[in-house]
């Protein structure tokens, strides 16, 4: 029990905190929303005035036939609909205004934040929830902080306003109605638990919805190649359809709330109406005044039953705050350090001192790796998929601190060096190109974007595509749609080399970045990167041997330990080794074509 009562505690806690972190954005907005809210004052003060006309126009005029007061009576009917209207329309533009750019700051900061984020972050979290909570999540705070905020105001105002004017339309009613309003807090306290449980269910399910979606759509490809399409629309509609179970139960909860609430309005309607006509006979009130105060009474519940909804938007808005800021207080993984420098030209000497690295605790990927890089020189990474090839390369760009050890450039730890000069300097290309829904010019010049033209051209020369870009529709400045739609997957690698060659790195990449490229297209680009890679330390990663011939240094690694290293002559030359059986593997059935 009392574990329990310390984690509500500590839930309170934290949503007040959150709350408060919410509102430092609109701070920054406070004189606006104060002229907004000092119109709603206005406005709701303007909006008790047409009960009371009608009390004089009821009792006045027509009962006692006080017709000289009708045109005053009637044009304040008139004129306070009119003056409402106006101020409505300047409060309106304010507080669009301020939600819209909160919402923009709100997503700009959690954007800014993803993007500082290391890529194990982005891998547990995944594409499709870090969009659902930066799309839908902020939506959802933006409705609550503006508008409710204004509603809460309103209420207030109307309320204390109307009750005045009930009581001294007759105290005894008054106090009905005081007598009344615990039932609506009574009705909202008995849902509200169930509601938020609910709430929360279904955002963490449409997280899920979300990110299956993304996965389905990007791979659209894969699923018509292999004729899965009924199965992929099965495995949606289930998603769907548990989504929509978890916004049922939500739906269920509220409709009890507010059916409750309707219960009690309909006994407040009749008692006010039963009383009135009572005190009427009675001779306490007049018939204009019951009138009045049959307005006013709804005026005084209104705000009431607007308090029960607002409470419900708070505890939505209050999750959706929880899983943004389940993004925004996780702190990056990996982050300039408060001393750290920026490095200058990078002469290009790399090595890698002991170095163990580890995604999940007790599974090691790298094990104790050392690895002496002289500049300049070309370095092939080779060894069966999973050895470490690629995460000793990310270790290298510092998408990942090393637990073990440490990863120098010309004789600096990484860690002490600023992570963006750091990174322009090296260059990189994946085996799964990202190409920009944009032309082919801003693809090309994506990590650099001061230019020219003639470079851009040379580029896109030593990557061989040049010529495939001039047969294209528009040139450099052809689209090429989402993820590089129209492009092969060859023509893609080849535009991410030319955008890599473009920012002149000091050291560069390539992982299996020739990988899916024909034959003459390889050899072609192989003789290209000959001068492109001269003078620049490489680290090559690459299943085909044929690739890595000429390298430096081959470097054999297996299980995360770099097993074996040397020239390609030299590795062959070992009886029994890890390199000549890989060599002999994929070369044995051509050797023996050419024997024959």
């Amino acid at each position: 029990m009392a574990d329990r009562s310390t984690n509500a505690e500590d839930e309170r806690a934290s949503r007040k905190a959150n709350f408060r972190k919410v509102l430092g954005f609109v701070r920054p907005y406070r004189r606006r929303l104060a002229s907004a809210l000092t119109l709603t004052v206005l406005l709701t003060a303007i909006g008790m005035v047409p009960p009371i006309l009608v009390k004089y126009i009821v009792d006045s005029v027509i009962i006692e036939g006080r017709w000289d007061l009708l045109e005053v009576l009637l044009a304040l009917s008139l004129f306070a609909p009119l003056l409402v209207a106006g101020l409505r329309l300047a409060n309106a533009f304010t507080i669009s205004y301020v939600s819209s750019k909160l919402i923009m700051d709100i997503r700009l900061e959690m954007y800014a934040h993803v993007l500082s984020m290391s890529t194990r972050f982005h891998d547990n979290l995944g594409t499709g929830k870090l969009m659902s909570r930066i799309m839908g999540d902020v939506a959802t705070v933006r409705s609550m902080v503006t508008n409710r905020l204004l509603t809460v105001v309103t209420d207030f105002v109307a309320f204390w306003v109307a009750i005045g004017f009930c009581i001294s339309l007759n105290w005894k009613l008054g106090l009905l109605l005081v007598v009344l309003i615990p039932l609506y807090i009574i009705n909202y306290r008995m849902f509200i638990g169930g509601l938020r449980t609910s709430w929360r269910a279904w955002r963490g399910k449409m997280d899920e919805v979300s990110m299956g979606l993304q996965e389905r759509l990007s791979g659209v490809q894969l699923v018509k190649s292999y004729g899965k399409e009924r199965r992929e629309n099965r495995a949606f509609a289930v998603d769907t359809r548990e989504s929509m179970d978890h916004a049922m139960r939500t739906v269920v909860f509220r409709a009890n709330q507010e059916t409750g609430n309707w219960a009690v309005s309909g006994l407040r309607n009749t008692l006010v109406f039963c009383l009135g006509c009572y005190f009427v006979i009675e001779g306490e009130m007049t018939y204009g005044a019951v009138m009045a105060f049959q307005a006013y009474s709804m005026r005084v519940f209104q705000p009431v039953l607007n308090m029960t909804n607002l409470a419900q938007a708070y505890e939505q808005m209050m999750v959706s705050v929880e899983r943004i800021y389940e993004v925004l207080d996780t702190p990056p993984e990996v982050a300039d350090a408060p001393d750290a420098v920026d490095p200058g030209r990078f002469k290009g000497e790399v090595a890698f001192r002991n170095v163990g690295f580890e995604y999940v605790e007790g599974e090691p990927v790298l094990k104790d790796i050392s690895l002496q890089v002289d500049p300049g020189i070309i370095v092939a990474l080779v060894g069966h998929t999973g050895c470490g090839k690629t995460t000793l390369t990310s270790t290298l760009m510092r998408y990942f601190d090393v637990q073990k050890g440490s990863v120098s450039i010309d004789g600096v730890d990484i860690r002490k060096l600023k992570l963006k000069a750091m990174r322009t300097q090296i260059g990189q290309v994946l085996q799964d190109s990202v190409i920009f829904n944009s032309t082919i010019r801003d693809n090309i010049r994506y990590g650099r974007r001061n230019v020219t033209d003639r470079e851009i051209v040379e580029a896109a020369r030593v990557a061989e595509i040049h010529e495939f870009i001039l047969r294209t529709s528009d040139g450099y400045d052809t689209l090429i749609g989402d993820e590089g739609v129209k492009l092969s997957v060859g023509e893609k690698q080849r535009l991410a080399i030319a955008r890599a060659i473009l920012t002149d790195p000091s050291i560069i990449i390539l992982d299996e970045a020739t990988s899916s490229l024909d034959s003459l297209s390889e050899a072609l680009i192989q003789k290209a990167m000959a001068n492109v890679l001269k003078g620049r330390t490489a680290f090559v990663i690459a299943h085909r041997l044929s690739t890595i011939v000429n390298a430096d240094l081959i470097v054999v690694m297996d299980a995360g330990e770099i097993i074996e290293k040397g020239t390609h002559e030299d590795l062959l030359k070992r009886e029994g080794g890890h390199y000549r059986a890989l060599y002999e593997q994929q070369f044995a059935s051509l050797d023996e074509m050419a024997a024959d």
